[in-house]
């Protein structure tokens, strides 16, 4: 184990961070995107304002609290934020895609997409994004 892994407190503590800070992006995330399609916004306008409210809640824990990263501000951000930009395409075009092909309906799309986009974040973060 390197003396960066072990300052940082290696990767099950991470993993452990990672999943408290999902679970509470999950729900800020799927708060803002319920209330915004309750009040009428479109499931893109609506989705959009929840990926942002959720990935800078998401970047400034993960950053300071999961993963202590001191890398570059610029680099970092500039990568979550591309990461970001390829979650909130994924989510939309599998909210206008599935439900017409499978019959489910766009919550239910959303909760498996935010559900990949964990898994894929995690990883991102981890090995590329607060390295």
């Amino acid at each position: 184990m390197t003396a960066n892994t072990r300052r940082k407190g290696g990767i099950v503590r991470q993993m452990l961070s990672y999943g408290g800070v999902s679970a509470m992006q999950t729900f800020v995330e799927f708060g803002v995107f319920a209330i915004l399609q309750l009040i009428g916004l479109p499931f893109r306008l609506a989705n959009t304002a929840a990926v942002f409210c959720s990935g800078t809640f998401n970047y400034v824990m993960n950053r300071n609290v999961t993963f202590k990263s001191s890398s570059n501000y610029a680099r970092s951000i500039a990568m979550f934020v591309a990461m970001y930009c390829w979650n909130l395409l994924f989510s939309n075009l599998m909210m206008a895609w599935i439900p017409g092909l499978l019959g489910w309906s766009t919550m239910v799309v959303k909760i498996v997409t935010m559900g990949m986009q964990a898994i894929w974040g995690f990883l991102l973060c981890r090995y590329v994004i607060f390295k």
